[in-house]
């Protein structure tokens, strides 16, 4: 610590004339015996000596009579490495400023925290004119000339060097010190060295100024086994997916034994029990080490106590001192409101989600300031609580001014859109962690925050609502190689833009150049060139969200496909046109029109007849809505909520040799089945689709196919009705003459082609495992389905299959998906496949 000496006008309660005076007597009453002139001399001047120190006493800083004195002088005493002016730029005190002592001390405090001295020490003078002098005295802290480490093996020097943060020709700095032991034992705990120990030489320190760590590794500790003990309520894999504590397992653990970690999870496992009800529990852990020192065994003892049920609910209102009854909601309809009942375990999650509905009903009336708190207060003996919520209602809110910043490219009217919250209109809390969300999933902003402003004094009932939000860079251009069991090897081109604006026509080819024209209005514009070997896609498309500031949304494709089959080669020319609208943050419907021209051609001697008859080229229109309900809770993501669709479509409505309705429908519903204490979660998907095309003269080219990545364990498009005659080696110019059948049936060839069906259903769950951290996760599945040309479900089939998914953010949202599966429900003629693959790399 810092060290502050004191002076006093007065030595042990004596004034100062006292003591010169005494000092005077007792010189006269020795003079006689003293030996010589020379000495009586000695003895004056002593006087004298005494006299003037006095005179010039050194004070205690904290003395009434320096206070306000005038500082005449300020002395820096000490310094050989660290400069004067450096210690006088840290300085409050200065000459000419009145003295406070308080100031001096925090000078003190200041020039010790630099770490340059191993003590500082400031006095004051009290000097004859009135003035006061203080003098600041410094020891500096002796220099590092070099580090060493001695005694390790499992660590390099390198490594322990880079923890150690000290270096030759700096200071000694104790605190750093500190940290650098700190450092090295985590450095080997993390190693798997348990028992490491290390030590500074302060000898060889003080004296040589060499800083030596002497470290004493210990045996590598391997966690070998974990053991619960009185855990009768829980299985001991549900506990230990609480704790972070592992025991070794070749390549997957370390195994390392880490005491920080340990109090984590002690810390974790009794929050698992006091959030199921369990308010009495205790843990505690120990760790036991086998005689060798290498293995160990970590036992966390559990004392679990008894769960605690719910007898009553008590609802007090916060804003009265008689904790009157609530004016907004009566109590019975905050108890109907409540998820947790009396009679049910208290647990945590109950508890939350009862708070949390409260609330949500209180900020959904405009209650923003609404508190919404609870307790619990134990009953007798009788394993029991009630439960206190206590409710601060203040007043509601009407929405003032809505105000947006940081939209320095995105219009306004982008943002408001997305935030609707009306002005003269109730606040509604709940709007505002919904309008935060819409923007941050437009995929225009990185961040954005919807804040309630402070209220005016002269209408404190009436609150502005501020948005914020951080633009992205919404357009980007991308190249990149795909590769997929179903569509082969492809290379893409693109270029993209989410906040497109077609009537921000650049001035000048810098403007267009910089990227500061046709951005601003939220469209979207794409580009795309995907050349491949079996699959060739040219596209450009382009979308309103807004048309004519509307709530319908306009967008239109312009696309080229080629698609090579097994047997032939389709290509296909489309223009799609489109409106749509959103009800509420569900809903959505959507109309469309399409034009394509079919083309197939590349016939080979095993083509099926029926896809030689629609050659074409076929001039192929259609018109169709499509009503979706979706409430995922993370569109790119989701582990929770479900997506309706229901198509209806009409081809031929504008002319063309085809004229036949089709009606698709599908159901996907996600379930998080459990979370791991790093909140993974493990999540089943089911889904469920199906598809009628109404009349039998659609083309090959539209009917409906399964296989490959949609229903996995059968070859791309082999779930199918076949073809049961081939074109021959010569393509004929009338297909007439040649017998079809698209039953699929055994009276068609073994080797038949699929020619596509009428009626299509598939029906599947997946079940997804996280395996390393939220990268890496693996699932398992069935699928099954048929395609027939009747509305019926034989044949069926149905595979069973496991996979790897690889979600790396750097190649985008979609994962890499690697699947195996084996048919176990099959017809005689289909084609298996049991890997099947999807993966897209950007450069």
């Amino acid at each position: 610590m810092p060290r502050v000496r004191a002076t006093q006008d007065a030595v042990d309660g004596y004034p100062r004339h006292v003591m010169v005076d005494w000092i005077t007597r007792l010189i006269d009453r020795l003079a006689p015996q003293a030996i010589g002139a020379i000495h009586w001399m000695a003895c004056c001047l002593a006087i004298t000596i005494c006299a003037n120190a006095f005179g010039a006493a050194t004070r205690n800083l904290d003395d009434e009579a320096l206070t306000d004195r005038p500082i005449s002088e300020v002395v820096i005493q000490g310094l050989s490495r660290v400069t004067e002016q450096e210690i006088r730029n840290n300085l409050r005190i200065a000459t000419g400023q009145p003295f406070e002592a308080q100031a001096v001390k925090d000078d003190v405090s200041t020039l010790y925290r630099l770490g340059h001295f191993d003590s500082v020490t400031a006095d004051a003078e009290l000097l004859a004119d009135g003035t006061v002098r203080i003098r600041y005295i410094l020891v500096e802290q002796p220099i590092i000339k070099d580090i060493q480490v001695v005694g390790n093996k499992v660590a390099s020097d390198q490594e322990l060097r880079s923890a150690i943060g000290l270096y030759p020709g700096g200071p000694r700095d104790d605190f750093l010190l500190e940290r650098a032991v700190e450092k090295i034992k985590n450095l080997y705990r993390a190693k798997g060295n348990y028992m490491i120990e290390v030590e500074v030489d302060e000898t060889r320190l003080i004296d040589t100024g060499i800083l030596i760590f002497r470290i004493v590794e210990g045996p590598r500790v391997r966690i070998r086994d974990i053991v619960f003990s009185g855990n009768d309520r829980f299985a001991t894999n549900q506990l230990g997916a609480q704790i972070k504590t592992k025991p070794w397992v070749f390549i997957f653990s370390t195994g390392n034994l880490d005491q920080d970690m340990l109090i984590d999870d002690v810390a974790a496992l009794d929050k698992f029990y006091k959030e199921r009800g369990f308010i009495d529990v205790r843990v505690d852990k120990r760790v036991e080490i086998s005689e060798s020192g290498k293995e160990a065994k970590v036992v966390f003892v559990i004392s679990e106590g008894r769960q605690y049920r719910l007898r009553s609910v008590v609802v007090e209102s916060a804003d009265g001192p008689s904790r009157e009854a609530t004016r907004v909601m009566r109590s019975e309809q905050v108890l109907g409101l409540m998820v947790i009942r009396p009679g049910d375990f208290y647990t945590q999650d109950k508890v939350d989600a009862s708070t949390k509905a409260v609330t949500e009903a209180y900020d959904t009336m405009g209650y923003i300031d609404a508190r919404v708190d609870q307790t619990w207060i134990r009953l007798g003996e009788e394993p029991e609580v009630d439960m206190i919520v206590t409710i601060r209602e203040s007043t509601s809110v009407t929405a003032g001014l809505v105000r947006i910043q940081g939209n320095y490219i995105t219009k306004d009217n982008i943002v408001r859109r997305r935030v609707r919250i009306q002005p003269g209109r109730p606040l509604d809390g709940h709007e505002i962690e919904l309008a935060k969300r819409r923007l941050e999933g437009s995929g225009l902003f990185n961040a954005a925050t919807v804040t309630p402003q402070a209220p005016d004094p002269a209408s404190p009932a009436v609150r502005d609502v501020l948005v914020e939000v951080k633009e992205k860079n919404t357009g980007s251009v991308n190249f990149g190689v795909g590769v997929g069991s179903d569509s082969g090897f492809f290379g893409t081109v693109s270029l993209n833009q989410q906040n497109f604006d077609i009537a921000d026509t650049p001035q000048t080819l810098d403007e267009f150049v910089s990227g500061r024209a046709f951005r601003g209005a939220g469209q979207s514009f794409a580009i795309a060139i995907a050349p491949g070997i079996d699959v060739s896609n040219y596209s450009i498309s382009f979308g309103e969200p807004n048309l004519l500031e509307s709530d319908y949304g306009f967008g239109s494709t312009l696309l080229y496909r080629n698609r090579v089959y097994n047997t032939y080669t389709e290509e296909r020319v489309a223009t799609t046109f489109g409106l749509n609208r959103t009800f509420g943050d569900m809903w959505s419907a959507s109309g469309r029109m399409s034009f394509q021209s079919v083309t197939l051609t590349e016939f080979d001697g095993s083509t099926p007849v029926e896809v030689y008859a629609d050659r074409g080229p076929a001039f192929i229109n259609s018109v169709g809505i499509t009503v979706a309900r979706t409430n995922f809770d993370n569109p790119m993501r989701p582990s929770r909520g479900s997506r309706f669709e229901a198509d209806m479509s009409y081809f031929g409505a504008f002319g063309g040799q085809y004229t036949f309705p089709v009606a698709t429908a599908s159901y996907t519903t996600f379930f998080p089945l459990s979370e791991d204490f790093f909140g993974r979660k493990s999540i089943l998907r089911v889904n469920t689709s199906a598809g009628y095309i109404f009349q039998n003269d659609a083309p090959v080219s539209e009917r409906f196919y399964l296989g490959g990545r949609s229903l996995r364990g059968f070859q791309f498009r082999a779930v199918s009705p076949l073809s049961a005659r081939a074109i021959g080696s010569d393509p004929p110019t009338d297909t007439s003459e040649y017998w079809t059948t698209t039953t699929g049936t055994a009276e068609g060839l073994p080797n038949g082609d699929s020619v596509g069906g009428l009626f299509r259903f598939f029906a599947g769950a997946q079940y997804e495992v996280p395996i390393f951290d939220k990268f890496i996760a693996g699932v398992v599945f069935t699928d099954t389905g048929t395609v027939t040309d009747t509305l019926e479900m034989n044949p069926y089939r149905a595979s069973l299959g496991c996979g790897l998914r690889l979600y790396i953010p750097q190649l985008g949202q979609a994962p890499l998906a690697f699947d195996f599966a084996v048919p176990y429900l099959k017809y005689e003629t289909d084609e298996t496949e049991t890997f099947s693959f999807t993966a897209e790399l950007p450069f």
